[in-house]
């Protein structure tokens, strides 16, 4: 099989590319600590590289680049071999540094990539030995289990010698479809906005009420044209019978649509400083997300005037 030590063309990194948070300089520091590469078809092959910084095998992962949804696994070398943890070398890079034990590389490798205190390394297998912890006696673990499999790991983590260790039980609490801790951190990342979505934002701050047309009529966007090609209107103008001239009709029942949506629903987050209408409804710059209308529950209370008397 041919395949690339590390490549940026997969399934892996292009889902990554979907979030904002993972920009050229976090995906550049994140196949600088794991090298990863990638098959012909587009699949990464996550290494796993031993104390001697060499190669036992590699994890390939197929996996759909949209939703990251992980679809099938196998190794790079098919012959049993045994092999190491994934991200072992780290230990020697990092030896007072808590470790951070999941199961799979997809989850050690994304959690690498946001702010925490530890270095993260992945068994690669469902099933976990003591054999196959042995490389972190002698260290501070926390083990995060995937949803479901807490009790699992107390069994496994206790027959490997002088290992300090905790488990988190923080996915057994979590609602919802995330199974991994990598998965609840990515749900609450904003995606990068689609070609659509970027021409939306820049219409909204090149004329609110044009952006406000175009969602209240679910019009398509399929570009705007730089200012310099828009001809210029030579029509001599009239100066309006009133510095504050009424809305046209159409543009006061968009208007009047848009209070509606919020009609008994928060008004607190309607007024916030901190929110505003986005392309996919209401943002909270605050949890730095879109939410439901009425249901940022930030904690922030808005700086509203009060009613007058």
């Amino acid at each position: 099989m041919k395949a690339e030590i590390t490549s940026f063309n997969s399934s892996f990194f292009e889902y990554l590319c979907g979030f904002v948070w993972f920009d050229q300089e976090r995906l550049e520091a994140l196949m600088k600590r794991y090298p990863i590469g990638a098959t012909e078809q587009g699949e990464p092959i996550f290494w796993h590289i031993n104390s001697e910084h060499k190669i036992t095998n590699g994890r390939i992962i197929t996996m759909d680049s949209e939703t990251g949804k992980v679809y099938d696994g196998s190794w790079y070398y098919q012959d049993g071999r045994p092999t190491c943890l994934f991200g072992e070398y780290l230990l020697d890079t990092f030896p007072t540094q808590t470790v951070a034990l999941v199961t799979d590389e997809i989850t050690a490798a994304i959690m690498s990539s946001f702010p925490t205190p530890y270095v993260w390394l992945a068994t690669g297998k469902e099933k976990a030995t003591p054999t196959d912890l042995l490389p972190l006696a002698g260290k501070s673990v926390v083990v995060f289990p995937d949803k479901g499999e807490y009790s699992e790991w107390q069994e496994t983590l206790q027959a490997v010698p002088n290992l300090q260790f905790y488990i988190s039980d923080v996915m057994e609490k979590v609602q919802g479809d995330c199974h991994t801790i990598a998965q609840m951190v990515l749900s609450q990342q904003p995606l990068r906005p689609t070609e659509a979505e970027a021409a939306l934002m820049r219409m909204e701050d090149a004329n609110p009420n044009i952006a406000l047309l175009v969602k209240t009529l679910d019009l398509e966007v399929v570009g705007i044209s730089p200012t310099s090609d828009i001809p210029k209107d030579e029509t001599p103008k009239q100066e309006p019978a009133s510095k504050e001239p009424k809305q046209d009709a159409v543009m006061q029942s968009i208007l009047l649509a848009q209070e509606e949506r919020w009609h008994g629903r928060n008004p607190e987050c309607h007024k916030c400083k901190f929110s505003h209408e986005g392309i996919n409804g209401t943002y909270c710059g605050k949890l730095h997300r879109y939410v439901e209308y009425g249901k940022g529950d930030c904690g922030v209370e808005a700086d509203i005037p009060p009613a007058p008397g």
